[in-house]
């Protein structure tokens, strides 16, 4: 498939990569599935987080087990990531940028995701790709955690993503407030309308 990354800059102690899409038909169709029974399982729910990004993490699971090899050992982020770009974010059409990337852990801006494009809220599309993310990591790293800094859902170009290793017990909360985030946000959407 070529190179999954393309040096743009660096200096001694940082650089930056782009990663370069090319869309797979096959793979789409299948993350849009599990996008909408996602979203299905939040509406059928009254509006549970939890059961949608459930649904996301076990997409991201499933994907790094078919995709990337689920037996291999991942002992760095770039040992993780670069079979992650290669053969699943590329192949989805997403576009990042890495600003860094070290042995514990990857800075990542998402300017480039056809599922943001394609939906009509994107507030569910930038919680499901929380999700789907965080399952493929913590499929290599059972003590990592994925920081998300910034969110399409509320307003920002870009879903901004800090990929880690291991967390600590500050970090470890991230999915809990990912998910309040998420449902205050949703929940003043249900009072709008």
């Amino acid at each position: 498939m070529g190179e999954p990354f393309k040096k743009i800059a660096s200096s001694e102690d940082h650089m930056v990569w782009l990663t370069q899409p090319k869309e797979l038909e096959e793979l789409l169709k299948r993350r849009e599935v599990a996008f909408e029974v996602a979203q299905g399982k939040l509406n059928d729910s009254g509006g549970k987080i939890e059961t949608a990004i459930q649904t996301a993490e076990a997409f991201g699971r499933g994907i790094f087990a078919e995709f990337i090899n689920n037996n291999a050992d991942y002992p760095t982020m770039n040992t993780w990531l670069t079979p992650v770009v290669e053969h699943v974010l590329n192949p989805l059409g997403t576009g990042a940028i890495f600003t860094s990337i070290t042995e514990q852990e990857a800075t990542s801006r998402i300017f480039r995701c056809p599922l943001h494009e394609n939906a009509r809220d994107p507030h569910m599309a930038s919680l499901f790709t929380y999700g789907f993310l965080r399952g493929m990591l913590l499929s290599a790293f059972p003590q990592g955690e994925l920081l998300m800094k910034s969110s399409m859902a509320h307003g920002s170009p870009t879903l901004d993503f800090t990929f880690k290793t291991r967390s600590n017990s500050t970090e470890r909360g991230e999915r809990e407030r990912v998910k309040q985030l998420h449902y205050h946000h949703g929940n003043q959407k249900n009072k709008e309308k």
